[in-house]
């Protein structure tokens, strides 16, 4: 019995013999099996054939034929099938093939052109609403600052954690903020409580609060930052070292965040009225020590302290010093025993 092989089991070649004696081979066998078939009229699939040399590699025969589509199997009988008749239907595969790519060529054309002329320009518009710049030359941080406050229609928010600039270059710019409400713009600005035992910043924040600025005084301010209306923001490129560069970033997208920190410390903070009742009735411990406390407790060292609350490493010194001899207590560590385990006592740190 010599079944009609399937396209699977038909074998690729024979081990040994060339590419060309192979070819010829395949296409002898392939001819012998034509002949025989159109002779014979056709073979049943898992019949015999009928004078077919049976040590023939009759497989590769009939893997060519497929091939040509000379070679039909209909009802179970393989039949050949008129070389015209496969030419035409090669023909009609053909044009559908490339009718089809013509097809999948226009669908990539429109494609291309809708991701390229509509969806990408869209998310470029989006990605060009948001810019970092890093600045770092003092006339042109400077300049920035001036234009972006000039530019503001809504608000201009400010948050300042310290070390305070010199008093000369706050009140230099005291005039600009009287420019900004003057045109109708909220301005708002937010300063360490350590400001109100300083005369000269207390008299400026005075000042300020004259001028039509909103105040509010917190223990401390995470970083340097200026807001204009929702668009722009300003803030120190390094937090420990605000002096050194800025930050200036362009875009509603991430103004969001930024906004919500500036929020955050505002609701958190005490009006200039409040905190200087506070301040002066407090003969305990003093808002700023209750800070320094605090930050003590967090593990920041006197240096760290310093720069944050924008005082001198004495003054913290001297806060630590008057808490120890107030506890009785010979260390810092065991001062911070003292103070965990005193419930009364440790409730004068809350900020009130």
């Amino acid at each position: 019995m010599l079944p009609v092989p399937s396209e699977d089991a038909c074998p690729k070649g024979s081990a040994g013999t060339s590419g060309g004696v192979s070819t010829q081979r395949d296409e002898d066998a392939a001819l012998a099996l034509y002949e025989m078939l159109r002779t014979s009229g056709g073979v049943p699939e898992d019949g015999r054939y009928p004078d077919l040399d049976t040590g023939d590699p009759h497989g590769r025969g009939w893997r060519r034929l497929r091939e040509l589509g000379l070679v039909q199997v209909r009802d179970g009988v393989a039949e050949a099938v008129d070389p015209d008749a496969a030419l035409a239907r090669a023909m009609d595969d053909y044009q559908a093939n490339a009718a089809e790519q013509l097809r999948s060529g226009v669908r990539l054309q429109r494609v291309t052109e809708a991701l390229l002329s509509v969806y990408r320009p869209s998310v470029q518009r989006e990605i060009s609403q948001v810019a970092v710049e890093f600045i770092t030359d003092p006339r042109r941080k400077q300049r920035t600052r001036l234009d972006l406050s000039d530019a503001a229609r809504e608000s201009c928010s400010s948050m300042h954690p310290g070390p305070m600039p010199p008093i000369e270059v706050l009140e230099a710019s005291l005039e600009h903020d009287r420019t900004i409400i003057a045109r109708g713009v909220r301005s708002r600005a937010i300063y360490p409580m350590s400001c109100l035992h300083s005369p000269k910043y207390a008299r400026y924040l005075h000042d300020l609060a004259d001028a039509g600025v909103e105040l509010r005084l917190v223990d401390h301010a995470p970083f340097d930052m200026l807001t204009f209306d929702e668009n722009a923001a300003v803030l120190a490129a390094f937090p420990d070292r605000p002096s050194d560069a800025v930050i200036v970033i362009r875009g509603a997208a991430l103004m969001l965040s930024f906004q919500a920190v500036y929020e955050d410390c505002w609701l958190r903070g005490l009006t200039l009225a409040r905190a200087s009742a506070t301040s002066a009735d407090d003969s305990e411990i003093t808002a700023q020590e209750r800070v320094i406390i605090r930050l003590m407790a967090s593990g920041l060292s006197d240096d760290q302290i310093a720069r944050k609350l924008g005082v001198h490493r004495r003054t913290v010194q001297r806060a630590i010093s008057k808490l120890m001899e107030r506890l009785n207590a010979s260390s810092r560590f065991e001062a911070g025993l003292k103070l965990a385990g005193d419930a009364e006592f440790a409730k004068t740190f809350v900020v009130q």
